[in-house]
């Protein structure tokens, strides 16, 4: 379909509206490392393998005791053991505490903690200065997650917040929505590559560098097409290079109304334009169509 010069200049909120109903949604899934997730989108709903945590564990440091030996006056138990995270105790008997610090598995026979602030210490005997319930200064198994809760949903694009949640279910893959290809072309035959001597008349192609660095942030897979010479033919080959090749095709240069604007024309050559010119400076000549399916 072609435009006429004539048409009128299209809104920035219309173009917006145009562009998000015409582009294709991408299919297609791929398993990542939890390392290269962040950003992705998922394509499944994440589901929690294991309970977190795994065990009950101690919340504070302090003495793993039975709250069924808490009784007379004064309060006091034998310590017969030390328990640090990683380690798993040995079970208590009746009348034995174990010091324990935050995060270790609560031996078998104690069903609470009396942080250390409220003991005293003497030798082997700690003197329990205030009484706890049962289930006290613990973290239950679970209590965070339960193994089979849904934690986050297809569709999701995944924070740093949530590779660490999917870590901490033991996780070391997920299923995402695959990256969108993105072809990028600069047109213009006075553009080189940074890094090269500059002849009389030609610039550095800056334009590439900021646009693939936008497409990165936005985890899209960059595809790039180089510089493409200023005539009609070289720039179809072109679009129909990056068709075959990409999702997207992001160019930059050549949709004025030069002699050497060849991109406008080419696109209406080789596919259609659904979009041109927009009220809005600078940006007007801006243009938006498809190639092949692309």
């Amino acid at each position: 379909m072609k435009l006429s010069h004539d048409i009128p200049l299209t809104p920035i909120d219309e173009a917006l509206e145009i562009l998000r109903t015409s582009v294709p949604r991408i299919t297609g899934s791929e398993l990542v490392t939890l390392a290269d997730a962040c950003g992705r989108v998922l394509t499944e709903k994440l589901v929690a393998s294991a309970n977190v945590p795994s065990h009950a564990n101690s919340a504070m440091d302090g003495y793993a005791v039975c709250t069924r030996d808490l009784v007379g006056e004064p309060i006091k138990l034998k310590v017969v053991q030390r328990i640090v995270a990683g380690q798993v105790g040995k079970p208590l008997s009746e009348g034995e505490a174990a010091r324990i610090f935050t995060g270790a598995p609560l031996p078998e026979g104690a069903n609470a903690v009396v942080i250390q602030e409220n003991c005293s210490l003497d030798g082997d005997q700690v003197e329990i200065l205030k009484m706890v319930e049962p289930g006290e200064n613990l973290r239950k198994v679970g209590e965070d997650i339960q193994a089979g809760e849904i934690l986050l949903e297809a569709g999701h694009r995944l924070r740093p917040q949530d590779i660490g949640l999917a870590a901490s279910t033991g996780l070391t893959q997920l299923l995402v929505q695959r990256k969108l290809t993105v072809a990028v072309m600069t047109t213009g035959d006075e553009l080189v590559r940074p890094g090269v001597e500059l002849k009389d008349g030609q610039i550095y192609n800056s334009n590439y560098f900021m646009l693939s660095a936008l497409l990165r942030i936005l985890n899209a897979e960059v595809i790039e097409l180089g510089v493409v010479e200023d005539d009609l033919v070289s720039t179809m080959q072109a679009l129909e290079e990056a068709a075959s090749l990409a999702d997207c095709i992001v160019s930059t240069g050549g949709v004025s109304v030069g002699e050497e604007d060849h991109v406008k024309t080419a696109v209406e050559a080789v596919g259609g334009l659904e979009l041109w010119k927009l009220a809005i400076k600078p940006g007007k000549p801006f243009a938006s169509g498809k190639v092949r399916d692309t």
